[in-house]
């Protein structure tokens, strides 16, 4: 669906005009997951990078002091399953049962599909040009009416927009993307990853044409160094690993060692399982592996070493964190092949935040329509649709709405600016892409290619797209 634009959308003012002073009006209140069938598509980076990196979005307000309260539909990652077991397994009877108690809010009128969308739009608008007033009251709104995530997929999609948009301003109990990473919270993750893995074919389409173009551009090296930008739960590598492995016992060689340095926000316990999984495989396999990590703000002291071809993931989120930095990152590490995965469908997209916001709105939207359809036809339920909503998409909004404040232009562009080419992507990739679309539960997929990068469709709409590029 395509997401209505506002008056004001095309505005280039960058979210640093002092806040509009607040009038009187009264506020609405209201185990391994490294099995090579198991894949995850890159996540956005986190919302609020350290100190050092882009710290996006700036808003000219201390969050810290604001008089005005809005009863939050927030904290809605809050932990409302008993144990892990429970929400693996148990069907839940309350939609909602993720969110907070919402019982006593008494829900506006029942409006036409999409009539939310307009407003949570000017909200964005409001924001971007610093009129604090008017988003608060919009928000307000908007708070009363989508209570929680139910309903159309595009409303769902609505409700956590909405949620990351109130993350960033000045008031109490802002809502959070997710809970604390906790052990049982990592088996949720892990779980949901699975469960868009089974019910979307974007996590397979990413890994597999990222991996694929990596064998190819490096089958001739004999030591490798991949350099990546999402690790996330590192299933994509186990793949690469069992490929790289297949291929070296076919031509009666030791599989070359491979070094992966995983460029990361923080170290956590995400971070280390990944790692530790990624080694216990690799020496199932047969494979010499090592798993380095780096903070993103210090990509400066990643290691290089003579004789290895070195390879780059990029997702274009990375250059709103850091913006050209990681280009003269990539050209110093005389990489041999850097590839952008693009699996956010909305990252490319240029003009004002509130234009950057509802591309992303629009392309949630679709990406929720996409799990809902397969989990229909597999017979999956609300619960599994439910579960990869709360784990992955939600802090996957809450970080592009941080993102979208930093404007930086083109990722394409810039890359072209920085003395990088479009590489081919195999026939042989695009056709063994097109096969695995064959398997989705749901038709409707297409693979194309677009500007030299193989692109995912569904019913028309972009979702993801690989695209390899090499120094001039």
């Amino acid at each position: 669906m395509k997401i209505p634009k506002t008056s004001g959308g095309d505005s280039q003012t960058a979210l640093h005009h002092p806040p509009k002073p607040l009038d009187s009006s009264p506020l609405y209140e209201p185990t391994s997951v490294l099995d090579p069938h198991i894949t995850s598509s890159p996540s956005a980076a986190a919302a609020a990078p350290a100190g050092g990196l882009c710290a996006a979005p700036s808003f000219p307000w201390d969050p810290t002091t604001f008089p005005l309260s809005i009863t939050p539909s927030a904290n809605a990652a809050s932990d409302d399953w008993p144990d892990p077991l429970s929400f693996l397994l148990a069907d839940m009877d309350d939609p909602c049962s993720f969110f907070p108690d919402l019982s006593h809010t008494t829900p506006g009128p029942p409006e036409a599909d999409g009539s939310h969308i307009d407003p949570l739009i000017r909200a964005a608008h409001a924001i971007e040009i610093g009129d604090l007033n008017s988003s608060l009251s919009i928000l307000a709104r908007l708070n009363f009416l989508l209570p929680c995530s139910t309903g159309a997929p595009l409303h769902r999609a609505a409700f956590h927009f909405k949620d990351a948009l109130l993350s960033f301003l000045p008031i109490p109990d802002r809502p959070i993307p997710e809970p604390p990473l906790s052990a049982i919270e990592l088996v949720r993750r892990i779980a949901a990853h699975k469960a868009f893995s089974d019910l979307s074919p974007i996590p397979q389409f990413t890994s597999f044409t990222a991996n694929q173009t990596l064998l190819e551009y490096l089958e001739t090296a004999s030591s490798l160094h991949l350099i990546d930008f999402d690790l996330g739960l590192g299933g994509q590598w186990s793949s690469f690993a069992h490929d790289l492995a297949a291929r070296s016992r076919a031509a009666r060689l030791p599989p070359p060692p491979l070094r992966i340095t995983a460029i990361v926000s923080d170290e956590t316990a995400e971070t280390a399982l990944a790692a530790d999984n990624l080694r216990d495989f690799a020496r199932g396999i047969g494979l010499r592996l090592t798993v380095e990590f780096v903070r993103l703000n210090a990509i400066g002291g990643v290691r290089l070493a003579a004789g290895e071809a070195v390879a780059v993931v990029l997702t274009p989120t990375i250059f709103r964190l850091i913006g050209v930095s990681v280009l003269r990152f990539v050209r110093r590490a005389a990489a041999r092949v850097v590839l952008v995965v693009d699996g956010e469908g909305y990252c490319g997209s240029v003009g004002s935040f509130s234009r950057r916001f509802a591309s992303g709105l629009e392309y949630f939207a679709a990406v929720m329509e996409v799990v809902e359809a397969g989990a229909a036809a597999v017979g999956a339920g609300e619960e599994a649709v439910r579960r990869i909503e709360r784990a992955l998409f939600r802090p996957r909004i809450f970080a592009a709405v941080a993102t979208a404040a930093a404007s930086v232009g083109d990722w394409k562009e810039l890359m072209a600016s920085a003395g990088m080419v479009v590489a081919e992507v195999s026939e042989f990739t695009e056709s063994q892409a097109e096969w695995l679309l064959r398997r989705a539960p749901v038709e409707g997929f297409h693979v194309a290619r677009k500007e030299g990068a193989l692109v995912l469709s569904w019913k028309g709409r972009e979702l993801s797209s690989t695209s390899a590029w090499r120094c001039r």
